[in-house]
């Protein structure tokens, strides 16, 4: 049997944010090649054992999954029933042996995470790619439980490699239902990813903050924007649905611009209100859709807003 050959980078279409009932979709899509294992790796065109992708679903007690930044453990010692380490970990695993080699020689490597893993960064069920990893560092410890684990740091690479989409796409794309055959300069770069456009699905294109629908062409398609309650970036929040809002362009810039801003019970505060009977309205959401209070803090430190405000 051939060896399999690592396969690097996002594959063919796959966005980042991209939903699978199921490891066996996961593998059936071509992001990870076990359905058990933690560690997809393969050999490369020097026939070096290398690592292109890994799932995070709470396999190991010791992983910390921080979004932009994961510590990972390696494979080996674990027991399947119980999930405690009961062995040392060793570089002879292959699995092991081919991140590091990714580290090494400058792979990137794709992350999955399950529903098992951090309710923060995870998804509510299934598994979701979340686009390129960077292994920046492996290291040698002692585990929570006493024995020798094989741990990595993997740093999430820039927004550039996690696919940007041009607003004008996001029109033409509502209007003719295809991307412009040519390239379009913009000040305001909109994100649709393959969590945003669930979660605009989820709400049909409908402003979760106004409740209107922008209708745009002739056939009365609405348009609608994602927005990321905590904005991305390298100490930023993450692409994950309970980041992420379904909002027209007028809300999505005054929440941008810290006019609006959400309670943790997910009220929407305008600032800028005419009276105080108008500035606190729920925020609408679907049972889908469970958005995460800690992005709504953040926002609101970012623009110094007290939390002692209503």
């Amino acid at each position: 049997m051939a060896a399999y050959r690592a396969v690097f980078g996002h594959i063919e279409d796959v966005l980042p944010g991209t939903h699978y009932d199921s490891r066996k979709d996961v593998k059936e899509a071509g992001l990870h090649k076990e359905e058990q294992a933690g560690i997809s790796w393969g050999r490369d065109s020097e026939g070096r054992r290398v690592a292109d992708a890994i799932v995070l679903n709470n396999g190991y007690e010791d992983d910390r999954d921080g979004w932009d930044e994961i510590l990972y453990t390696g494979a080996g010692g674990r027991n399947p029933n119980t999930g405690r380490q009961v062995a040392d970990q060793d570089w002879e695993n292959a699995g092991n042996d081919g991140l590091r080699n990714s580290r090494l020689f400058g792979h990137a490597v794709r992350v999955i995470r399950g529903s098992a893993g951090d309710p923060d960064f995870s998804p509510e069920k299934g598994y979701r790619y979340d686009g390129l990893y960077r292994v920046v560092e492996d290291m040698e410890e002692t585990g929570s439980a006493g024995f020798r684990i094989l741990r990595f740091r993997l740093k999430r690479l820039g927004e550039e490699k996690q696919e940007l989409t041009p607003l004008e796409q996001q029109f033409d794309e509502v209007i003719h239902g295809e991307a412009p055959r040519r390239t379009t300069t913009v000040e305001r770069i909109v994100r649709d990813t393959a969590v945003v456009r669930r979660v605009k699905q989820w709400y049909r294109h409908r402003c979760q903050i106004c409740r209107e629908a922008v209708p745009v062409g002739p056939d009365g398609k609405s348009y609608a924007e994602g927005a990321h309650i905590q904005a991305l970036g390298p100490v930023g929040g993450p692409d994950i649905e309970g980041n992420v809002l379904c909002l027209c362009p007028n809300c999505h810039i005054r929440l941008d611009r810290g006019a609006l801003y959400l309670t943790d019970t997910l009220d929407v505060v305008d600032r800028f209100a005419a009276t105080e009977t108008s500035a606190i309205s729920p925020l609408w959401t679907v049972p889908e859709h469970r958005i995460k209070a800690r992005f709504a803090r953040a926002h609101r430190r970012f623009w110094k807003i007290l939390d002692s405000m209503p």
